[in-house]
């Protein structure tokens, strides 16, 4: 178009791709209960539209780009024999964790599944009455014992220690007033973009040039397994993160004990009133002390879009009066920076991630995932 100042090109396509090799139930009579199979089938929707021309040129000056951007929708259309099952990425343990990505068919490869998390518990959602019991010589200032009121969903399944005020809150999603990995896992998240693409452009100005380069994601999530692991208390003399400078105090600003589980089936603590006023600012709960706080969950999923300016290089071009004189042709000195900047509200070092990737099915996991190097280049080009 504008005598071709102007060219687009688009793209739709559908693309199912079949036979693939995944583990298939078969019934257990067999002596096992998986056997790997082609059975496996997704289909991909899409459109891609590519955008490039000259934007403005001049006798000194020109500035030329290129936008692409590109849309897929992924679906699962077949698993064999059956509808879903669930995949562990490996993170922490195939075996010791719960599985934290859904495969099933209507749904996207690379959709996560976890608790999904509702704050902590507060102290209005205890019973607090005065403690006379086996411990009270012992933590004689902790006059309290705390049981959660009747009514809400009793989380003992899913967590270590008797459920106390400051312990996280995992949502009871099927309403039974339990809540248990088995019915209240859920879909949690999404490793797929919604839509991804790249701007570039280029410059010149007499014997200057320069060109940029931007990548953009949109609409994906990340499993930001870093989270689960530090913020609980399993490895008692590890670091946690910042984020844990927050959390729900049991102890406290003079090192006095406030609240305690001194046993499988008792909470004490202050008065109501005294704990509630000294958690007032806490964000975030009490750390977890065991591995139930790796359970995968909606804290650790994070939005991971991002833009990144990827490279810009800068350029400049000897008169060739000057560099014929000492028969050079042409001579071309140049900087280029690479991976200069990028915006994202992601927590983790890198946005565009995916380690301990145990198969083409968990793809989007964060874990002690290296931070990207920025870069600078300098160079001549030399001809003769």
């Amino acid at each position: 178009m504008f005598h071709s100042r102007l060219s687009a090109t688009i793209d739709l396509y559908s693309n199912t791709t079949d036979n693939l090799l995944l583990a298939n139930a078969i019934p257990a009579t067999s002596g096992y209960t998986t056997q790997y199979q082609n059975v496996g089938s997704t289909r991909n929707n899409g459109v891609e539209i590519q955008l490039s021309g000259t934007i403005l040129h001049s006798k000194d000056f020109s500035w030329n780009g290129s936008f692409n951007i590109s849309f897929n929708k992924n679906i699962i259309t077949s698993l064999g024999n059956q509808q879903s099952f669930t995949a562990n990425s490996g993170w922490f343990s195939t075996t010791a964790n719960p599985n934290d990505y859904l495969v099933q068919v209507g749904q996207q490869v690379g959709t996560m599944y976890g608790m999904k998390v509702d704050g902590f518990y507060k102290v209005s959602d205890f019973d607090a009455t005065p403690y006379t019991g086996t411990y009270a010589s012992q933590y004689p200032n902790l006059g309290y014992q705390y049981t959660l009121k009747k009514g809400l969903p009793n989380p003992a399944a899913v967590l270590s220690d008797l459920v106390a005020p400051g312990q996280i809150k995992y949502r009871d999603i099927n309403g039974d007033g339990k809540v248990t990995l088995d019915s209240d896992r859920t879909v949690i998240g999404h490793a797929l973009p919604k839509f991804s693409g790249g701007f570039a452009q280029q410059f010149t100005y007499k014997n200057f040039d320069a060109s940029i380069f931007l990548n953009f994601v949109y609409g994906n999530q990340i499993m930001n397994a870093n989270k689960l692991e530090f913020s609980t208390q399993y490895g008692v003399d590890g670091n946690m993160l910042s984020i844990m400078n927050n959390r729900w105090k049991v102890i406290d600003g003079s090192g006095n004990l406030v609240q305690k589980q001194p046993d499988a089936n008792t909470v004490i603590g202050i008065g109501p009133d005294q704990l509630a006023a000294l958690n007032g600012n806490a964000k975030i709960w009490q750390p977890i002390r065991t591995t139930t706080g790796f359970y995968p969950s909606s804290f650790a999923v994070e939005d991971g879009s991002y833009i990144r300016i990827n490279n810009i290089t800068i350029g400049y071009t000897m008169p060739r009066k000057w560099t014929t004189k000492v028969g050079i042709t042409t001579l071309r000195a140049y900087i280029t920076g690479t991976n200069l900047a990028t915006l994202t509200s992601y927590s983790g070092f890198d946005p565009d991630v995916s380690t301990r990737r145990s198969s083409p099915l968990t793809p989007g996991v964060d874990y002690g995932g290296y931070p990207r190097g920025r870069t600078y280049t300098f160079g001549l080009n030399v001809s003769f």
